[in-house]
């Protein structure tokens, strides 16, 4: 972690304008001139917001009491160019988790990615910072070991996560499932109902649409990037992913959650809130590794510099 850092109130440039603009305004006098100084240059010190690192930084935190795990499609067709316009599908996931973990701070956040097989990405943890980082670093698997995918692979793993959380018997269990519904492997998908019941919210979020897109692909080996091909039959042709909202609604149904379509981050808002309504909720203090202010020193001085300016002038005059 950086030992100092600023976070300017105001650009940089737009401050150095108004300093000099102060400074061209000269007072009369040696003395009043240097206070004029002093005064122009803790103001420029206040606006870069000076803060150091600490390791007792104290942040109010939100209790709640559940456990939220995150299914992600991770499969090739997750980059496919149709999310609000020509956006690959996993830039709506990432921007969709982030707004889960921060509309729920303070819950045990879990991921499963899934692709040819099913992974946590993480444990339970109630760092969101944390999840969001891995939910960014997720990528589609080398696309010669792609062999198809089917949203039934991640049932088992799916099942034990949520058998872990019951065996803890203190939260609500949550569950958002992210994918486009595509079934690629020519296989029925499972039954997904023997899971309801342990199931207290959440959502399935389907991403894509009707028309489809095509799929950019960098491949590591060569640093390229590539255009996805449909390789099934001779000659080649750009693959199209499209969403399958029949499989979604289907998972929807046996997990008994709501199907949500999403276009745009804000629709999973009422599914949040519903939540937020049904459980308690508290703050509670902690420290954590950050960063502390410095500018209220500056803004100390400052002050007793204006003080000092005033009861000089009301002297004078």
């Amino acid at each position: 972690m950086e030992q100092l850092r600023f976070e300017p109130i105001l650009p940089i440039w737009v401050m150095v304008l108004i300093c000099i603009t102060l400074l061209l305004l000269k007072r009369k006098g040696i003395a009043p001139y240097i206070r004029q100084i002093f005064i122009v240059v803790l103001l420029f010190i206040i606006n870069l917001r000076p803060m150091y690192a600490s390791q007792s930084v104290k942040v109010v935190k939100q209790d709640i009491n559940c456990y939220c795990i995150f299914v992600v499609d991770n499969t090739t067709s997750m980059i496919a160019e149709d999310y609000q316009g020509n956006n690959p599908r996993m830039e709506g996931v990432k921007a969709d988790i982030a707004h889960i973990t921060e509309s729920l701070g303070g819950a045990d956040f879990a991921v499963i990615d899934f692709n040819n097989e099913a992974h946590l990405s993480s444990p339970f943890t109630d760092d969101g910072v944390y999840i969001n980082s891995v939910v960014d670093s997720l990528a589609p698997p080398y696309l010669m070991y792609a062999q198809g995918t089917n949203l039934s692979v991640v049932h088992p793993l799916l099942e034990s996560l949520i058998g872990e959380c019951e065996e803890k018997e203190n939260g609500e269990i949550l569950v958002f499932f992210l994918s486009d519904g595509e079934n690629t492997d020519d296989n029925k998908m499972d039954d997904f109902s023997d899971l309801a019941e342990h199931i207290d919210g959440g959502a399935v979020m389907g991403y894509g649409t009707d028309v489809g897109g095509q799929m950019h692909w960098h491949d590591v080996l060569s640093d390229e990037t590539v255009l996805v091909q449909d390789e099934r039959s001779y000659p080649y042709v750009t693959a199209i992913s499209k969403i399958d909202e029949d499989n979604l609604e289907d998972l929807a149904d046996d997990l008994g959650l709501p199907y949500v379509a999403m276009n745009k981050t804000s629709n999973i808002d009422d599914v949040l809130d519903g939540i937020l309504t049904d459980l308690n909720t508290e703050d509670k203090e902690d420290t954590m590794r950050g960063y502390k202010d410095t500018y209220y020193f500056f803004a100390i001085a400052l002050a007793g510099l204006l003080a000092y300016e005033f009861i000089s002038v009301k002297r004078r005059a």
